[in-house]
């Protein structure tokens, strides 16, 4: 009886603990961008998607840096695209990063969209709340 009730018990705390955050990064830019979250750097294509999953509850601060296209003179980024934080403090926080850029007279721009199931805290114009 004592060991149905501590199995129980141990079930019942790791289903618990569990969650559903996740991050999908869509890159709609026209070079590949390098997404580093949480000590793991991860690569995205040009019209790639990756998700990343199992995120523990907290706030996560997170880089970002691509790769120039052929011809570009200088480059910058706008809003949070180099870079910001990103808070989960549900079980089931879904984030979507849309990666986007323009790329006129050798300047090449790279923007983020990034929306959520639950409010963004951001200082930044291109943080939809």
């Amino acid at each position: 009886m004592i060991k149905t009730f501590t199995a129980l018990a141990v079930i019942i705390t790791l289903w618990g603990c569990s969650n559903d955050n996740k991050i999908t990064i869509q890159n709609l830019a026209q070079e590949t961008i390098y997404l580093n979250f949480r000590a793991s750097l991860d690569s995205v294509f040009s019209g790639g998607t990756i998700t990343l999953t199992e995120i523990p509850n907290g706030t996560y601060l997170y880089n970002t840096t691509y790769r120039l296209p052929f011809g570009a003179t200088s480059s910058s980024s706008s809003g949070d695209a180099a870079g910001g934080q990103l808070t989960f403090d549900k079980k089931s926080t879904k984030i979507l990063m849309l990666y986007s850029s323009t790329f006129m007279a050798g300047v090449y721009t790279l923007m983020v969209n990034i929306t959520s199931s639950e409010p963004i805290n951001s200082t930044s114009p291109t943080s939809i709340q």
